[in-house]
C-alpha cells in the first residue's frame, strides 16, 4: 500500500513539472504584470517623445526671431558722415557681466585683444600685461563675436606678436 502511495505521489509530482510553462498558476500573474509594465513603458516613452517635440518646436521658435546683439547700435542707418572717427571711439561701451571678475573695481578701461577667428580666447590687460583668457561658455563666445562690431582702439601697451591682427576693444 505504502508503494502504491509513494508510486502516485511520484507520478503527480513529475505529471506537475512536466505541465507547460503556460499552465502555470503563478505564470498568469507574471504575464498580467509584463502587459502593466509594458503598458507603463510606452506611456512613458510616449510622453518622452511628446516632451522632446515640444523641446525642438520651441528651440526653433526661438531660432527664427532674431534680437540685436548687445553692441549693434539701434539705428544703423544713423552714421553721419560729420562724425569723425575719434567721436565713435570716445563711446562707452559696457564689457559684459562676466567679465566683471578680471578687472579690479577702480579701473575704468578695460582693453580687450579678440583673436580673429577664434572667439574661445582673448587677451584681456590687467595691471599692465595682455593675460591670456580661454572661454568655454558659448554665451561668452557670442559676446565676444559681438565685440568685432566695437571699434578698434590703441592699447596702451602693444599686445603680444603672434603673427595675429588683434582686435583690440576698449569697455569703460
Amino acid at each position: 500500500m505504502l508503494n502504491r502511495m509513494l508510486s502516485a505521489c511520484l507520478v503527480a509530482t513529475t505529471a506537475f513539472a512536466a505541465l507547460p510553462a503556460s499552465a502555470r498558476p503563478d505564470d498568469e500573474h507574471r504575464e498580467r504584470r509584463q502587459k502593466r509594465d509594458d503598458r507603463e513603458d510606452r506611456a512613458y516613452w510616449r510622453e518622452r517623445d511628446k516632451a522632446e517635440r515640444e523641446y525642438w518646436k520651441e528651440r526653433d521658435r526661438e531660432a527664427r526671431k532674431h534680437e540685436a546683439h548687445r553692441y549693434e547700435s539701434d539705428n544703423e542707418d544713423d552714421d553721419d558722415d560729420d562724425r569723425d572717427e575719434d567721436s565713435a571711439s570716445h563711446r562707452h561701451y559696457r564689457a559684459p557681466a562676466w567679465m566683471d571678475g578680471y578687472w579690479d573695481p577702480s579701473d575704468t578701461q578695460h582693453y580687450v585683444a579678440l583673436v580673429p577667428g577664434d572667439p574661445s580666447r582673448c587677451y584681456v590687460f590687467i595691471e599692465g600685461r595682455w593675460m591670456l583668457r580661454q572661454i568655454r561658455d558659448p554665451r561668452a563666445r557670442v559676446d565676444l563675436e559681438g565685440a568685432f562690431r566695437l571699434p578698434v582702439v590703441a592699447p596702451p601697451v602693444a599686445p603680444p606678436r603672434l603673427g595675429l591682427n588683434f582686435h583690440i576693444v576698449l569697455f569703460n
